[in-house]
């Protein structure tokens, strides 16, 4: 039997590993923040709109299924169910790293459910920020995708036994976003981002930045368990979490639109990311957790309740819609506090 092709199964790993790791705790220090509640909110519980603007669309909700899987027959089934729980739930779904289907075309089924199972939804393709324009392009194309994401990768790909040595990406981003005629997201992958690599991504034009910050799937542990020469998991202590690249993100909430992903376990982890001053919020970890342990049934009364959650929470804090999420009263702890002071950044209040 001839030996599957080491990309593959590097992404059958991803989703094992993926799911060995998870739990149910956050490292992304939404702990650290409290938002106070209004205890005369006005409002009427039924009226709060959840209904948010991502990229120019529409939809019933303030979260999207973030970059997770595909390139391997595993990840089909994995991006069936996410197409049609997406669909069920009226948001955006992105597929995980295409790489792998630029290089063999014949992967192309494992990343396809996500249009078929979902025909008239917001799918949006991945590449890595390697990729040039002409082969993002070919990503979008196989998904008719309505948007793209970039990831950023350095730390998994140094911790990656096979992984990349080479990082000149920012001349791929720029003619990316200057060729592709749908929205372009730079995203990280879990490691967050701080202003000055957001400033470096503005000044070659980038209007949309995932921060992906520290506290959920964590691929250094998982490159590292796939790497039986070295373990770098000590790589993380250059993370930023998923709250500290919100604060990072303060000084250009006025010049790029932000979206907040990494560690996001609850319907708070939600809001508050919102409140902090992100459009949106992605769950990866998350969703592919409920779709590994139990069923697509069952994953779907979930992330309904999850939903009905968030509305819960607007009414505490009389919100009446997400904007109104950004007038609640909000609290830091002194760790992120200093972290603010060092870095020189004022935190929202």
């Amino acid at each position: 039997m001839p030996k599957q092709d080491e990309q593959i199964q590097r992404k059958v790993e991803h989703l094992f590993l993926a799911e060995k790791y998870f739990t149910d705790e956050s490292y992304a220090d939404f702990d650290s923040i409290r938002l106070l509640h209004d205890a005369v909110p006005e409002l009427n519980y039924r009226d709060i709109d959840l209904s948010t603007d991502i990229l120019g669309n529409k939809f019933s909700l303030p979260f999207y299924f973030n970059a997770i899987t595909g390139g391997s027959k595993q990840s089909a089934r994995f991006n069936m169910n996410l197409a049609q729980l997406a669909k069920k739930l009226d948001i955006p779904v992105s597929s995980g790293s295409m790489g792998v289907y630029l290089r063999i075309p014949e992967t192309k089924d494992t990343f396809t459910p996500l249009r078929e199972y979902n025909p008239d939804g917001f799918v949006i393709a991945n590449v890595s920020a390697k990729a040039n324009a002409a082969q993002a392009q070919q990503a979008i194309d196989l998904l008719h995708a309505n948007a793209l994401q970039v990831h950023l990768n350095v730390i998994q790909e140094l911790a990656m036994p096979e992984g990349d040595k080479s990082f000149f990406w920012l001349d791929n981003i720029k003619e990316i976003v200057e060729k592709i005629n749908v929205p372009v997201v730079v995203k990280e992958v879990g490691f967050g981002i701080s202003k000055d690599t957001m400033q470096k991504l503005i000044d070659v034009g980038v209007k949309y930045i995932d921060i992906s910050g520290f506290g959920g799937t964590d691929f250094a542990q998982i490159e590292s368990a796939r790497n039986h020469e070295i373990d770098l998991t000590y790589l993380d202590q250059f993370s930023m979490s998923t709250v500290e690249s919100l604060i990072e993100a303060q000084p250009h909430m006025d010049n790029v639109t932000i979206f907040a992903s990494g560690g996001i376990r609850t319907p708070m982890d939600v809001v508050k990311a919102l409140r902090m001053g992100a459009s949106a919020v992605g769950m990866s970890g998350l969703v592919l957790h409920h779709l590994q342990k139990y069923s697509l049934a069952e994953a779907t009364l979930f992330f309904e309740s999850f939903a009905k959650q968030i509305q819960i929470i607007m009414a505490l804090l009389g919100a009446k819609n997400i904007d109104e999420i950004k007038k609640a009263p909000i609290i830091f702890d002194e760790n992120l506090v200093n972290y603010a002071k060092q870095r020189k950044i004022e935190l929202p209040s």
